[in-house]
């Protein structure tokens, strides 16, 4: 016997004595020494036949124990987790030998992460919002709209002064205080007015001059700009407008239509597709946001103690997942979107724990109704990750445990019967929350 005791330390995290006896630990130690004789020699004796008792005096007692040790290891933690009755989720932690000895046996505990016992109750009749996938009619039209601009030509502009949706080709220089400041040059720069990419009220003041107009723009530098030199400093720029350009869009005719797609002939074809290119589109974005919503939902219905070793170590992994999906360094990647790394790791944290107890609440729910995968989904399944990775099937299962293919099968089946026994209702309306932004400018 192997189990001594077990110690609930944390939330599913035990501590495990253990012990092995004397007399097995013994006789290991006995083996590994007889194991070992022929290659052991001192000083004044062959090799091989130096008296056990000198081999101890010259080197201890403990000569072979952390041999005997790593030998005897392996049966007694299984042996101690089983008598335990243990589901471990994790390998073993934090080994500690209390007691070494030929007289009283080994003694030691470690640290158990068990698998979480969640469960979930409620979830028939949840609650889900769900985005409708309907497409109206103007919504076609937008989109063709935007088929136009793709397909517009760029005219010149000589009978009118500069308005929004034009391309103005300028020279430009920002002068602070009278003085010009780096990176506010440029020639013959083409600016889209009503972009927005430039300072706020440059485009606008733009906007009425024609070609060979020379003026200038008085702005004001945003007061969280990049560069602290010219943030919330008002500014003068030169402007010299060339030329104007504007788009201009072909006609939606069957023209049209048969140049931006080739199964249409006419505009009606064209209507037609671009309805169903749009509903196909607005149902797997539905539907997936749909699917979200609800694990969001079966997540904080969720009863039950997690590890925090487990969800560390799924999101060490979520993060390593990230690093090969985006190919540049994490940190390069948050330095792009200015995120700091302890706001982006407490995202991947929360996100490694939802997934964990939506796991956890899928499994309670393929327990609560029974369900199982059948042998030929297993098949399908592997036959599946073989086409996916082009691999012989073999291959496919012996580098993926049968185990875990099942696992992940019952997962789905909960999945599909939570996603019907859910209620879909209509998304919160969005808000712009005036009422509370004017509460807080008027607080500071």
């Amino acid at each position: 016997m192997s189990f001594v005791s077990k110690e609930k330390i944390r939330p599913a995290t035990w501590e495990v004595t253990a012990a092995i006896d004397a007399e097995t630990f013994t006789a290991k130690v006995d083996e590994i020494f007889t194991k070992q004789m022929p290659n052991l020699s001192i000083p004044g004796f062959r090799k091989g036949k130096v008296p056990r008792t000198m081999l101890e005096k010259r080197y201890g007692e403990n000569l072979f124990f952390e041999d005997a040790l790593d030998a005897l290891l392996p049966a007694t933690i299984d042996g101690a987790v089983k008598e335990a009755e243990l589901e471990l989720a994790l390998r073993p932690q934090d080994l500690d030998v209390k007691e070494i000895g030929k007289e009283n046996g080994v003694t030691l505990t470690f640290v158990a992460i068990v698998k979480p016992e969640v469960t979930v109750q409620g979830w028939k009749g949840v609650e889900v919002p769900f985005t409708s996938p309907d497409v109206a009619d103007e919504d076609v039209e937008e989109h063709i709209h935007q088929l136009q601009h793709r397909n517009a030509r760029t005219v010149e502009v000589e009978d009118r002064p500069a308005q929004e949706g034009d391309v103005a080709q300028i020279d430009y220089e920002g002068f602070a205080d009278g003085v010009p400041f780096p990176g506010g040059r440029a020639e013959n720069f083409d600016l889209t007015l009503g972009s927005g990419s430039f300072i706020p009220g440059f485009e606008e003041q733009v906007v009425g001059h024609t070609p060979g107009d020379a003026f200038d723009i008085e702005v004001t530098f945003p007061a969280e700009y990049h560069s602290e030199d010219l943030a919330g400093k008002a500014v003068v720029f030169r402007i010299k407008l060339h030329s104007l350009k504007k788009e201009e869009l072909p006609p939606v005719d069957d023209d049209f239509a048969q140049e931006v797609g080739e199964d249409y002939n006419t505009v009606e074809d064209l209507r037609t597709g671009v309805k169903a290119e749009l509903t196909a589109s607005r149902e797997k974005e539905s539907g997936d946001g749909f699917t979200v919503a609800l694990q969001g939902k079966l997540a904080a219905l969720a009863e039950g103690e997690i590890a925090e070793e487990l969800v560390a170590k799924r999101t060490e992994r979520n993060i390593e997942l990230f690093a090969e999906r985006i190919r540049i360094p994490v940190e390069q990647y948050l330095q792009y979107v200015g995120l700091d790394n302890e706001t982006f790791q407490a995202d991947m944290h929360a996100r490694a724990e939802e997934q964990i107890k939506v796991e956890l609440a899928l499994e309670d729910i393929a327990k609560q109704e029974g369900l199982e995968a059948t042998a030929e989904e297993i098949e399908a399944e592997y036959v599946r990750i073989a086409e996916e990775y082009n691999v012989e099937l073999a291959r496919a299962k012996f580098g993926v445990p049968e185990e875990e293919i099942t696992a992940g099968i019952v997962r789905e089946k909960a999945l599909e019967l939570a996603k019907a026994a859910a209620v879909k209702i209509d998304p919160p309306a969005a808000e712009e929350d005036a009422e509370e932004n004017t509460e807080e400018e008027t607080a500071e």
